[in-house]
């Protein structure tokens, strides 16, 4: 009883595991950390492009050159390494990502996993399938294309890249070319001011090229020369990454040689290659001291380097000889100061060529004891310092000298003259100046000349306009006379206003002497008309002779309507008569000026403000500036492009004027003090009620809605006194921010995207049938999921922003992505309804571009508010791409589609629909929609190499949708021929009862010709050997699929038969695979079938191939699976607790019966 206790607890021990097994019980496995243990790369291996592609063979590389890296892996031998187990390490960061990327992990036997890298983090990870279970000494090469990062790299051309591998570090030294114009930088300084010699420098090999035999030929160049023995240094020189350079050690005379051939230094580097930066340094001395500019080319050569040149040009800075020039003037004492500056030049100039004459007009005459002689000291920029003044009679001699209407001196030096000099005099005029002139001065030596002039003005009598008061209507008028200071009797000053406009204001006239003392009204007479009258002027008449200066002050009214002539200005006029000290009679006259602002000129002014938020313009007009009497007062003003008056915005206020004559806005008016109204001309009139005689302000708001919003608005008004114009036109244009902007197009990368912004209608016009179309190069592919259409919060200013709630597409608007049969891309966004505001779109495409290429979207916006609207845009962005094994881009492949009658592989169909989606990781993006012509063929012309999958999405008439998704690989542009079948539908018959038949095209159930093995349905056997029974012919179910190829043609295109003499027919049912180009032309493909019928043929078993066809190119992609999920230990337990058990009971129940 016992022992069978026993049994029992083993048996249900065993269940209890199976049934703990079932419910998930086991203990999980998880995937190992590979890297945890040790590092399984053994090598890298690094290849540089060039901006044409091909891999640069020396050793120095561009900053931004394409770099593709070859990480050599290995796992040990007899590892315990399982499927989904990891192995991670880190890109060194020398190395720009500019996306996330994934493919698969190729060892020398196939996939044996997956990699994956990460953008922001530079972190490869590599997963491993169950391949590295089966397999030892797994080993294989992960590539990866990228491109060096300039950001990362700066510093030395010299940069050391470090790989962690197996062994340690595997470091790799790169050296870099510097980012510099030319290989070839010529420079030159002068030796200071007025230089005597040129040092050179010329900087060769700054890209740090290989070059043999290296030589730098430099031509001496006119008015310098070149010391014999040549004398040149040569320096090394280091360049950084930026192209900036530092002077190193100097090299050994016997690394280079130099000579001067042909009038050219020529400098030749023993060394037979060199790969370094090198300077050379020397100088020339100049030898045409009259030029000032010097111009040097140096050309580099040798093996490997064509010929280059840099040009330097050297401005010599060098004093004059001789120059002269007037230093300032006095007009109250008419006196003129003058200055010579000598000898600037710093030549060596002999005593008897030192003498310098000085000429000026007879008029003048030299201000006693008002010459000096300075001497001068000179710093390197040519600035000048004045040092001791020179004694007259030792250090030099003056006399007096005279020419034809000339006046002047004669300066000698006593000894030679070998540094620089200045002259420094005074002259006045000899009589009293009446009218401008302009005196001319001249200084020569024995071999240069030099003038100078100045303009001398009368200072008897002028004129000022010294203050302006618009509130007042006022101007301040300032007369100054004798300010040269000279006796006049009989003095009368006399004022007039010749153009009309003023009005003298008696009460403010002031006279004042030259200490500012206001003169006694009993010391002159001042006679007017009284009453004063507009445009009438006065007289002052001084009762006794004067000698020195006057002012004579006043004010006058000024009003624009007292002007008679054709003039805006205001003019004074004033006149001087007097009696000089020989009694005879003298005049001047002398004038004075007001000009008004714009506002007085036109009595009124006009200006807008557009608010973009409400699409508004406020307008403002100020009228009757300056205060005219109106007795029918009225404005009239013309509303343009179709603005609206906002009903209720007009109002009145009062202006203030200031004295400077700013206007401000004062109260409202009352609203009875004004009518308004719109005519039918759009013509907005305000007409008061009262007469008026003081400024105003009128403000209202007109609004766009509606319209067409262009880019400025112009707006013109008039103030009438009854039907009398009585301003200028008062005319304001406003800008409209983005006014007729229809689209605004921006775009930037974001990892293997791009982000899309399209601004529509940026400028609010009302628009109908808005339509955009947008065009992508060729190089990307639309994210139709991506699509984001908002609406937008507009600032005054015109800038939008996103708002919500997002628009919902095909209700707001509708989307529709077309794809050309070269495989182009565009789409249409067109709107529900009219629009009126500005949006914001957003989408992504997919690149499929190269690193460096362009990629380029361009829109274009379409529609109608009473006249067409039509406006384009593009943008333009350079992309980066990052790829690795198994990924590419920039070939492009061709999906051949046949549909074929899965019961006659001879019928094609049409109007099967088809969608290709592209594989991103774990997006699929649609590329395009096909459906097959009469002749059952579909092409998808132009795809990016990289991972697809074909669905159907409508069947042709008459047949089962093949729900089933179709791998498709484009690795190459090799076409690919992909033949899916469909069943035909069977309609429903309630009273049919299947009976077999002899005719194979009528039998529901499949049948096939006796044979000792067959079975009642055909199977495909995984076993790797084939099996006895008659294999059937390729053909396809109900669900699709790929036909088996093989090596014999067909009538139909992509299906392959063993034996012509076989009738296309029924064919065998395979798992579904994926389409896989390959560079041997045409790849093969299979197609999944379920339910074959079996055909009545005989087949030879010796034809029959043993065992299914397992191309892992043309196997669909598989998640892994790890251990933890194998039920084989649990099996096997359960089968040994069986066994056990049983082995038990038999030996219980047999002592049982022995005893």
């Amino acid at each position: 009883m016992f022992k069978k206790k026993i049994s029992v607890m083993v048996i249900i021990l065993m269940l209890v595991a199976q049934y703990a097994y079932g419910i998930g019980f086991a203990p999980q496995v998880k995937a190992a950390a590979i890297d945890d243990e040790r590092n399984i790369i053994t090598s890298v291996s690094m290849a540089v492009y060039g901006p044409d592609g091909i891999t640069v063979t020396n050793s120095v590389y561009e900053q931004d050159a394409n770099v593709t890296l070859d990480y050599n892996w290995s796992l040990p031998k007899n590892h315990n390494y399982k499927q989904g187990d990891t192995f991670t390490f880190q890109l060194p960061e020398q190395f720009q990502l500019f996306n996330d990327f994934n493919g698969p992990l190729v060892s020398e036997d196939g996939d044996v996993g997956s990699f994956e890298v990460r953008q922001n983090s530079h972190e490869v990870i590599m997963t491993f399938n169950d391949y590295i279970e089966m397999h030892d000494d797994v080993q294989g090469t992960l590539r990866l294309n990228t491109k060096f990062d300039k950001q990362k790299i700066s510093g030395s051309t010299i940069q050391n890249i470090l790989f962690p591998v197996s062994g340690g570090i595997q470091t790799v030294t790169v050296n870099f070319k510097p980012s510099v114009g030319s290989t070839i930088e010529k420079r030159g300084i002068p030796g200071g001011f007025n230089a005597n010699q040129i040092l050179w420098t010329v900087d060769v090999n700054k890209s740090l090229e290989a070059v043999g035999n290296a030589i730098v030929t430099d031509p001496i160049p006119s008015g310098l020369s070149l010391n014999t023995p040549v004398t040149v240094s040569v320096y090394q020189l280091s360049i950084q990454l930026d192209g900036s350079v530092t002077e190193g050690a100097l090299l050994d005379t016997s690394e280079y040689s130099a000579e001067l051939s042909g009038g050219s230094l020529i400098v030749r580097f023993t060394e037979p290659v060199i790969k370094e930066a090198y300077r050379i340094v020397y100088s020339t001395g100049i030898t045409n001291d009259h030029r000032l500019s010097f111009t040097n080319t140096a050309t580099f050569s040798g093996d490997g380097q064509e010929p280059a040149s840099s040009s330097a040009t050297v401005n010599v800075e060098r004093g004059g000889s001789l120059k002269k020039y007037s230093t300032s003037y006095d007009g109250g004492k008419q006196i003129i100061s003058w200055a010579i500056e000598y000898n600037y030049s710093e030549k060596n100039i002999p005593q008897g060529n030192a003498v310098l004459t000085d000429l000026f007009d007879d008029s003048q005459e030299l201000v006693a004891d008002s010459l000096k002689v300075y001497a001068v000291q000179l710093d390197s920029s040519g600035g000048a310092t004045l040092g001791n003044v020179l004694t007259k009679d030792v250090d030099y001699t003056v006399v007096s000298t005279s020419d034809v209407h000339k006046a002047g001196f004669v300066l000698q030096f006593v000894h030679d003259v070998t540094s620089p000099y200045r002259i420094e005099y005074k002259t006045k005029a000899i009589k009293r100046v009446f009218e401008d002139v302009t005196i001319t001065n001249t200084v020569s030596d024995s071999t240069y000349s030099n003038q100078a002039t100045r303009l001398i003005r009368s200072s008897i009598l002028y004129k000022t306009l010294s203050t302006v008061d618009y509130q007042n209507k006022t101007l301040g008028w300032k007369v100054t006379l004798n300010s040269d200071n000279y006796p006049m009797s009989h003095v009368a000053v006399t004022e007039s206003f010749p153009f009309g406009g003023l009005k003298f204001i008696p009460e403010s006239l002031v006279i004042r002497n030259l200490n500012g003392n206001v003169l006694n009204p009993n010391n002159y007479n001042l006679v007017y008309n009284s009453p004063v009258e507009p445009n009438k002027g006065f007289k002052v008449v001084f009762n006794s002779p004067i000698s020195g200066l006057y002012t004579i002050s006043y004010s006058t009214e000024f009003n624009k309507d007292w002007i008679w002539a054709k003039t805006e200005s205001f003019n004074n006029k004033v006149r001087l008569d007097w009696m000089d000290s020989t009694e005879a009679l003298r005049t001047i006259e002398a004038e004075g000026l007001f000009i008004p602002r714009p506002e007085a000129k036109n009595n009124g002014f006009k200006g807008g403000a557009y608010d973009a938020s409400t699409k508004e313009i406020t307008w403002t007009i100020g009228a009757n500036y300056n205060g005219k009497t109106l007795e029918a007062p009225a404005l009239a003003d013309i509303l343009k492009s179709g603005q609206t008056l906002v009903p209720g915005s007009l109002k009145v206020y009062t202006m203030n004027i200031a004295k400077n004559g700013d206007p401000t806005k004062g109260g409202e008016v009352n609203r009875n003090k004004y009518t308004y109204s719109l005519n039918s001309d759009n013509e907005l009139k305000v007409i008061f009620t009262d007469t008026i005689n003081s400024a105003f302000y009128i403000e209202f708001n007109t609004s766009l809605e509606g319209q067409i919003i262009g880019t400025t608005i112009d707006n013109k008004a008039n103030l009438y006194d009854g039907t009398k114009v009585v301003s200028k036109d008062l005319t304001a244009s406003v800008k409209i921010p983005f006014g007729e902007d229809y689209v605004l197009k921006d775009g930037t990368q974001n990892g293997d995207k791009i982000d899309w912004s399209l601004q529509i209608n940026r400028g609010q016009s009302t628009v109908k049938d808005a339509l955009i179309k947008d065009t992508p190069s060729a190089n990307q592919i639309l994210l139709q999921n991506s699509f984001h259409l908002y609406p937008t919060a507009v600032a005054v200013n015109g800038d939008i922003t996103k708002s919500g709630p997002e628009l919902i597409q095909g209700v707001d608007y509708s989307v529709v992505i077309t794809t050309d049969a070269d495989g182009k891309q565009s789409f249409e966004l067109s709107f529900a309804k009219e629009i009126s505001r500005a949006y914001i779109l957003e989408y992504q495409s997919l690149i499929v571009a190269n690193t460096g290429d362009k990629v380029i979207n361009t829109v274009h916006f379409s529609g109608f508010n009473g006249s067409e609207i039509s406006k384009e845009t593009s943008k333009e962005i350079i992309v980066g791409v990052s790829s690795g094994s198994g990924t590419g881009s920039g070939v492009r492949g061709t999906l051949n589609i046949k549909k074929l009658d899965a019961e006659d592989n001879l019928k094609a169909l049409g109007d099967a629909t088809f969608a290709l989606y592209r594989l991103n990781g774990a997006e699929r993006v649609l590329i395009n929609s096909l459906t097959t012509d009469a002749e059952g063929t579909a092409t998808f012309n132009k795809i990016w190499l990289g991972s697809y999958v074909l669905v159907e999405t409508a069947a042709p008439n008459g047949y089962v949708l093949d729900t089933s998704e179709h791998p498709v690989e484009i690795r190459s542009s090799s076409a690919i021929q992909l033949v899916i079948t469909n069943q035909k539908a069977v309609e429903p018959t309630p009273t049919a009862t299947p009976e077999p038949t002899d005719a194979p095209t009528t039998t529901p159930e499949p049948t096939v010709t006796p044979a000792p093995s067959t079975t009642p349905e055909p199977t495909v056997s995984p076993s790797p050997e084939a099996t006895a029974a008659p294999t059937p012919i390729p053909t396809s179910s109900t669900s699709g699929g790929s036909v088996v190829p093989t090596s014999t043609s067909s009538p139909v295109p992509g299906v392959i038969i063993n034996d012509p003499a076989v009738p296309a027919g029924p064919g065998i049912a395979a798992d579904l695979g994926s389409a896989t180009s390959t560079d041997e032309g045409t790849p093969e493909q299979e197609i999944t079938e379920e339910e074959i019928p079996l055909g009545e043929v005989d087949i030879d078993d010796e034809e029959v191939p043993k065992g299914t066809v397992n191309n892992s190119t043309s196997v669909a992609p598989q998640l892994p699976k790890t251990g933890e999920n194998s039920p084989m230990p649990l099996y096997l337990s359960g089968i040994g607790l069986i066994t056990i058990g049983f082995v038990l009971n038999r030996v219980f129940r047999r002592r049982g019966k022995t005893e």
